[in-house]
């Protein structure tokens, strides 16, 4: 009986194991300088940038800031609040400029700087205003629908962000070649779905019924 019990528990365990897929990649952008988020028709900045603002532009870079979502359409997956998602106003930018979170999740948002900040969203479902802010304050704002939010500061209307809220939990962020990798991913079939502000909207449905792992490389278009 022990025997019988231990085959059976032996192929729940293989099933479980083999039932999971990693997708693996490159994700390929258009050949066209692609710049920063903004909210005005031009970047702007100070005349003299410090070392650390060049950093922080280097990093906010869009190139940079590639994120890659899986969203399952043949089950309801379970959402969890992602944690300990901060962007900071730092050298009048948004750093980082963008964040993913799962819907439902908390922003906290922290001034760095030695003056008030503000940051607001206009966006659809998700307008918000949290007040100017002074140096050293943090405040949490809950993202509780999902889709593009685009944030500003009324002091400073050069500054942009996005929080990419999204309806699963299988998503990733792209390295500062376009390498992918998505692991852990259920038998099921998922849209994919890209974000890049430059970029036309990518989906495309794939379906992930062996518990394998497969390698899918991407090429986007740029926005017409």
């Amino acid at each position: 009986m022990k025997s019988k019990c231990l085959v059976l528990l032996c192929s729940v365990l293989s099933f479980t194991a083999f039932s999971q897929n990693v997708i693996s990649g490159k994700i390929s952008l258009p050949k066209s300088k692609l710049g920063f988020i903004k909210k005005g028709t031009a970047y702007q900045s100070d005349d003299i940038k410090s070392s650390e603002k060049l950093r922080i532009d280097e990093d906010n870079r869009t190139e940079n800031n590639i994120y890659i979502s899986f969203h399952p359409q043949s089950f309801k997956p379970v959402l969890q609040a992602s944690e300990n998602v901060q962007m900071t106003q730092r050298a009048k930018t948004f750093y980082p400029n963008v964040v993913a979170i799962t819907k439902g999740s908390t922003v906290y948002f922290v001034n760095e700087d030695e003056h008030y900040h503000n940051v607001y969203s206009l966006s659809p479902k998700a307008r918000f205003n949290i007040g100017r802010r002074p140096t050293g304050n943090v405040y949490g704002q809950k993202i509780n629908k999902s889709g593009i939010i685009k944030l500003g500061c009324d002091i400073h209307p050069e500054m942009g962000a996005v929080i990419i809220s999204l309806d699963t939990p299988y998503f990733t962020k792209a390295d500062a070649e376009g390498n992918y990798n998505m692991k852990d991913l259920p038998n099921g079939v998922y849209e994919i779905q890209i974000y890049h502000p430059s970029i036309q909207k990518y989906k495309e449905t794939i379906d992930l019924t062996k518990g394998v792992a497969i390698e899918k490389n991407i090429s986007l278009k740029p926005k017409v």
